[in-house]
């Protein structure tokens, strides 16, 4: 009876590492090696795809980072199918994006990739994954122009995709930028403030009247695009949040 029960959960063990590992596999050392040579190898470029990217050219130069043209390898190698598309929600001051708490004006921004290979065991069935929202306190809104923000979210570097971003005020300026991989590392730079997101995909940021900054960071759960916004409106009934929005001293 003993020796049975030790080989059921040695049985249970090694299932249940397997389970695991199946969901780790799809991105390992070997593919990622792979990945290096096809990015080095001309043979292996996605050509239609660079004389689209040549003709467009680099990004805004308001960004973080200049997007320059890199020539890219096909979608398909990392596997058939394998990318099926990613966005913005929140950008730049359509439905949603704008919110009123009190005197102030509050506006968000999130960046999401659609259920493939790359992430659906990890999200349960939903269209899309949201990676990361950055809620932003403001006191400039240009409502002729949207001078006062932009935001790109490329996949050039498929299967880890990256967004990047700004927002201004009337005195300041704060670049955003985040980034997930394939094997689900994922991190947020804000204005030089390092964020782990596997902590809290959602961040906080409240500039201050003596132009230094706040932070908050909260531990979303699992969000789609479609249930961004409806998240977004329930995290100010949270009197953490609508605290950390009013404090005396923010903009």
């Amino acid at each position: 009876m003993k020796s049975s029960l030790v080989y059921a959960a040695f049985l249970i063990m090694i299932l249940g590492c397997s389970s695991e590992s199946s969901k780790e596999n799809f991105w390992n050392k070997q593919k990622a090696e792979q990945w290096i040579l096809n990015r080095e190898d001309s043979s292996k470029w996605d050509s239609e795809m660079f004389t689209n990217d040549m003709e467009f050219g680099e990004s805004g130069k308001d960004f973080p980072f200049n997007s320059a043209v890199f020539p890219t390898p096909a979608y398909d190698l990392v596997g058939t199918g394998s990318f099926k598309g990613l966005g913005n929600f929140g950008y730049p001051g359509g439905e949603g994006s704008e919110i009123k708490l009190n005197d102030k004006t509050i506006l968000y921004n999130s960046f999401f990739i659609k259920a493939s290979d790359v992430n659906s065991d990890y999200i349960t069935g939903r269209k899309d994954e949201i990676f990361f929202q950055i809620i932003m306190l403001t006191d400039f809104i240009d409502t002729l122009n949207y001078s006062h923000t932009s935001s790109e979210i490329v996949s050039r570097n498929h299967p880890h995709y990256m967004g990047q971003g700004f927002y201004k005020t009337k005195e300041n300026k704060i670049d955003y930028m985040a980034f997930i991989t394939a094997d689900r590392h994922s991190y947020a730079v804000v204005n030089m403030r390092l964020f782990d997101l596997s902590l809290g995909k959602t961040i906080l940021i409240a500039p201050q009247k003596d132009k230094s900054f706040r932070s908050m960071q909260i531990q979303s759960p699992i969000l789609s695009s479609d249930d961004v916004e409806h998240y977004t409106e329930e995290l100010f009934k949270e009197k953490s949040v609508s605290d950390f929005f009013l404090a005396e001293g923010n903009i």
